[in-house]
């Protein structure tokens, strides 16, 4: 698989905030600035939604206690949008922080404080996986036991970022061969599959978007290219991606996935494993 480049769109004037997110190294995130809400809005309906907005929550109001009806508004029409406010807190911004929070904003950068390299790469980390993590959220079927929504959304992380095997194993904080059998024992598909389910869900979510074409869905799901998609959903579902397109792609998908999950725990109950079994 390849990495992942992630659209970082700046809606800020602080220089030195648009200085540091540009200096991130490994070329993860795309940069690229915009100059009010409306810019904002076009801009994410260009990129991929894996995308993360980093905004100034007080942009055009001329006021620092009061957020802009222009980011509620938007992540009311968007509520998978990924977006970092950055600002400047004091002991009477509790209030602010709550409003943003329960519009939907995913996390903060504090100014001045947070605005270096590493303490950006932080905050972007934190949050870089949440839009695969809700699409996992949907797919899942009801009683997933807990170790195993565990390790999905370790995986879903990975995912996010086009990581394989090896980031999982790093992830999890074990060697290569561990993984296979934290899997097993909780009843998910070996790592390489479950890989692949968590990123046709991530393509198969942007195929139901017209906007995006298979090529697109496959380059910001981690795939190579377009044949490199067609080859997965061939294998998993056995259509082609306009096929899967047109049977409403995220729903087959997610019901295949739940049926395969269903599977495997059918089969470790009839060979009379127990439940208990610790991760180890």
């Amino acid at each position: 698989m390849q990495p992942v480049v992630r659209p970082l769109i700046l809606l800020h004037s602080d220089p030195a905030l648009g200085e540091q997110l540009g200096e991130i190294p490994g070329q993860v995130y795309k940069l690229s600035r915009v100059a009010d809400w409306a810019a904002l809005r076009a801009a994410l309906r260009r990129v991929p939604p894996i995308a993360v907005a980093v905004v100034d929550p007080f942009a055009g109001t001329g006021t620092d206690d009061r957020p802009a009806e222009e980011l509620r508004e938007l992540l009311s029409d968007r509520p998978d949008a990924t977006v970092l406010a950055a600002l400047h807190t004091n002991p009477s911004s509790t209030e602010v922080l709550r409003t943003l929070v329960s519009w939907g904003v995913a996390d903060f950068v504090l100014l001045p404080r947070e605005v270096t390299v590493p303490s950006l790469m932080y905050r972007l980390r934190c949050v870089q996986g949440r839009y695969v993590e809700r699409l996992l959220q949907r797919a899942l079927p009801r009683g997933v036991p807990m170790r195993a929504q565990g390790l999905l959304q370790t995986a879903a992380e990975v995912v996010s970022v086009g990581g394989s095997g090896k980031e999982f194993a790093e992830a999890l904080g074990v060697g290569r061969r561990t993984v296979p059998r934290r899997c097993e024992r909780a009843d998910l598909p070996p790592p390489k599959r479950l890989l692949a389910w968590l990123r046709l869900l991530l393509a198969a979510e942007m195929l139901d978007d017209a906007e995006y074409s298979v090529a697109a869905a496959g380059r910001a799901s981690g795939y190579a290219g377009q044949a490199s998609l067609k080859n997965t959903v061939q294998e998993f579902l056995g259509c082609s991606p306009q096929e899967l397109r047109a049977r409403g792609a995220f729903d087959t998908v997610a019901r295949a996935f739940a049926a395969e999950l269903a599977d495997i725990r059918d089969a470790a109950y009839t060979r009379g494993r127990s439940d208990k079994i610790w991760l180890n």
